[in-house]
C-alpha cells in the first residue's frame, strides 16, 4: 500500500462537507439536538435525586459522558449508515476509486469527515454543559477537545469495520445494540462503573468510550489531573484506532477488489 497522499484525502473531505452543507438542518438535529436533549434530561432530570457522583455534581459528571458520546454516536453513524449509504447505494466509493484516490485515502477522507463533524457535535455539547453551569472551569475544558478528536477518529474507524461486513442496512442493528448502546449504558456516561458488577467493569474497559471519558471528565470538572491516566487511555484509543483501521481495509479491500 503506497503512501497516502494529503491532497486526495482533503478531496474526500471536501465532498463531505458540499454534501453536508446541503443537508445542515436535519444533520444538526441528529448529531447536536440529540445530545443536548439527553444532557438536560439527565442533567436537571436525574440531577435531582442525585446531588454528587464521585465528588461532583450530577450535572457536572453528566457533561463529560455526553461529550463523549455525541462525539462517539457522530462518528459512528457517519462512518457505518452514512458510509455504507455511499459505498452500497449511491456507488459513490466506486466513482472516487475509478480516479488515482486509494481506498486508504478514501477511509482517511471518511475517517477525517466524521471525526471534525462528531468534534463539532461535542464542542456544542460543551458549550450547552457550561451555560448550564455543568463545567465549572474555563480554560481546562479546552485541552479535552484534542483527545475528542482523538476518540472521534476512534469511533469512525469502529463504523467502517461495520460498514465493511455489512451486507445491507439490517447489519447495523448489530453494530448499534452490540457496540454503541452498550457504550451509552455502560462506559461512565451516567454513572460510576464501580457501580456495576466486576465482569461488567471489565467488559466496559474494553471500550474505547470509557477510556476518553476517564480522560476528558477531570478536565472538564475541573478536578485533579492524572497525567500518566491521560496518557494511557490515549494510548489505548490510538491502538484501537490502528487496529480498527487495518481490520477495516482489509475486509473493504476484499470486497472491492478481490
Amino acid at each position: 500500500m503506497k503512501m497516502p497522499e494529503s491532497v486526495y484525502v482533503m478531496a474526500v473531505y471536501d465532498r463531505q462537507y458540499r454534501v453536508f452543507r446541503k443537508l445542515l438542518g436535519s444533520s444538526l438535529v441528529a448529531n447536536v439536538a440529540n445530545p443536548i436533549l439527553f444532557l438536560f434530561a439527565f442533567g436537571f432530570g436525574m440531577g435531582s435525586f442525585i446531588d454528587t457522583m464521585s465528588g461532583m455534581s450530577y450535572l457536572t459528571f453528566v457533561v463529560a459522558g455526553m461529550i463523549g458520546y455525541s462525539a462517539a454516536f457522530a462518528a459512528s453513524f457517519e462512518t457505518s449508515i452514512g458510509a455504507f449509504t455511499r459505498y452500497f447505494l449511491q456507488k459513490n466509493w466506486d466513482a472516487i476509486l475509478s480516479t488515482p484516490v486509494t481506498l486508504a485515502e478514501l477511509m482517511m477522507g471518511e475517517i477525517l469527515w466524521a471525526s471534525v463533524k462528531a468534534l463539532f457535535s461535542a464542542i456544542c455539547v460543551l458549550i450547552v454543559g457550561w451555560l448550564w453551569g455543568g463545567v465549572p472551569t474555563s480554560f481546562e475544558p479546552l485541552l479535552t477537545l484534542p483527545i475528542v478528536f482523538l476518540g472521534s477518529i476512534c469511533f469512525a474507524c469502529a463504523g467502517l469495520i461495520a460498514t465493511a461486513y455489512a451486507k445491507g442496512y439490517e447489519f447495523f442493528s448489530y453494530f448499534f445494540t452490540f457496540w454503541v448502546t452498550p457504550m451509552f449504558i455502560f462506559c461512565g456516561v451516567f454513572f460510576d462503573i464501580d457501580r456495576f458488577p466486576d465482569f461488567i467493569q471489565y467488559f466496559a474497559w474494553l471500550f474505547p468510550m470509557t477510556h476518553l471519558v476517564a480522560a476528558i471528565r477531570p478536565l472538564t470538572a475541573g478536578t485533579e489531573l492524572d497525567i500518566a491516566a491521560i496518557f494511557l487511555h490515549t494510548g489505548y484509543i490510538t491502538v484501537f484506532s490502528a487496529a480498527a483501521f487495518w481490520i477495516a481495509h482489509r475486509k473493504l479491500r476484499q470486497r472491492l477488489y478481490d
